[in-house]
């Protein structure tokens, strides 16, 4: 927790380099969340009734076109107003904010701007002592502007605008933050930002539309989510999940099988998180881009997956029905290697070696080995009816299932920005000049 002035301030650092915040007024105990991704929704709940607070407003500074937002679902936890810029038309938003509105917090007001560039809806929050920047300008980067109806030269304005208004100790948080910066300050950023030191409006717009980084993952369904308040689905279809990879998916593709029956056969761009390693590489599932698919086999290790990681109140997660075996059926282009037994079968296996081991014992040595051969069928029973299975579990372990694999999906970072890693920021501009973009002879 962080203060400033008579205010309090709870930053949420999101794998993946989004940032959410509570804003608290410890006098009223009233408090403001800020951009809150689906992943912070429970951690944001609980911390604001540990510290005995009232959450009244839930805002987005923007339409996210990288994640999930988690304001509607925070907001109908907690009974909060759910905010948002009057260009946003965001469904479930109770009140549309203009320039220059406040949103109080006890005695206290946050001005609010209306902040174009990023995106046509974007608005800052600004409080004693802080400017909450959403993606516009972020410490040592500036947001791009090349889809969503961005524009460079605005976001030029915008963020001049708010530097000439500011006093230059004004602390920074922005809504992003892919390099984990501890703090900055308005009056650092104009020293240390190149994107600062560009006067010209016309060579920062120049600049910032040179060398665009790629979409952001799932982008149109991460929209209809948040325009249209869409759930992200439990479950997704074979044939849904190919069309879903075929544009651009597959970075959210997480495969809970073991290293061998990957190595076997497994759709290419894919993250193989074991499911037995899922609970200790959380933050690899977090830094994935939701929504994120978990696929096995047949579905029944997913199926564990999501409600393993539901536990963590990981949310955007979906089970493609069926498997990799009715997604490669349905079409879906996988790489295949060397022919590895699946689970699945190495239970089976397993299991009928120790049934007829505890018959053959029960015949010729004592009857009380025909135990075992009870106690497996009811195992195989219980797996039948909840779906979990201890023995394939076990088995996930060998040594033979261990096989080292080299992960062909390396985190994928955000997309906000214009040439960062992760990508809803502009990564430091080109030290050579620069031109507009050619006119095509016109």
């Amino acid at each position: 927790m962080k203060s400033i002035g008579s205010l309090r301030v709870v930053p949420f650092a999101h794998p993946q380099g989004c940032c959410g915040y509570l804003v608290a007024d410890p006098s009223s105990k009233e408090v403001l969340a800020l951009d809150p991704h689906l992943d912070f929704v429970h951690d944001m709940a609980e911390r604001v009734k540990a510290e005995g607070w009232t959450l009244r407003f839930v805002v987005d500074s923007h339409t996210h076109a990288d994640h999930p937002s988690g304001a509607g679902a925070l907001a109908a936890q907690l009974g909060a107003v759910r905010m948002a810029g009057e260009k946003a038309g965001h469904a479930g938003v109770k009140t549309l904010l203009k320039d220059g509105d406040a949103i109080r917090l006890g005695q206290q007001a946050i001005t609010v701007r209306y902040a174009p560039g990023h995106t046509p809806d974007h608005i800052v929050l600004i409080a004693e002592g802080a400017l909450f920047s959403g993606d516009s300008l972020f410490i040592g980067g500036v947001a791009r502007t090349d889809f969503l109806g961005g524009d460079a030269g605005r976001l030029f304005d915008t963020i001049h605008a708010l530097l000439a208004e500011l006093p230059g100790e004004t602390v920074l948080f922005p809504g992003h933050d892919y390099n984990r910066h501890d703090a900055s300050t308005l009056e650092q950023e104009k020293r240390s930002n190149p994107w600062l030191q560009l006067a010209s409006r016309d060579e920062f717009a120049a600049k910032l539309a040179a060398n665009p980084p790629p979409r952001p993952a799932n982008m149109d369904d991460l929209l209809r989510l948040n325009r249209e308040g869409v759930n992200i689905p439990a479950t997704i279809s074979a044939k849904d999940a190919v069309r879903f990879v075929e544009a651009g998916g597959a970075y959210s593709v997480i495969d809970v099988r073991t290293g061998a029956e990957y190595a076997g056969e497994h759709i290419p761009g894919a993250r193989l998180i074991p499911l037995d390693q899922l609970e200790t590489r959380l933050d690899e599932v977090r830094a994935v881009p939701a929504p994120r698919l978990m696929l096995c086999r047949s579905g029944g290790r997913a199926g564990l997956a999501k409600q393993a990681l539901g536990k963590h109140h990981i949310g955007g997660v979906t089970v493609v029905e069926g498997g990799i075996g009715a997604y490669a059926s349905a079409g879906g282009k996988t790489v295949k290697g060397t022919s590895v037994i699946s689970l699945e079968r190495q239970v089976r296996i397993a299991a009928g070696c120790l049934v007829l081991l505890g018959v053959l014992a029960g015949a010729f040595l004592h009857p009380a080995f025909m135990i075992l051969s009870g106690f497996v069928g009811a195992g195989l029973v219980f797996a039948g009816v909840t779906d979990w299975c201890g023995m394939g579990l076990l088995l996930a372990k060998m040594p033979w299932n261990q096989v080292a694999v080299a992960d062909a999906a390396p985190a994928h970072g955000g997309t906000c920005a214009a040439s960062l890693p992760g990508g809803c920021a502009a990564g430091e501009p080109a030290a050579d000049s620069c031109a507009l973009p050619a006119s095509d002879g016109k």
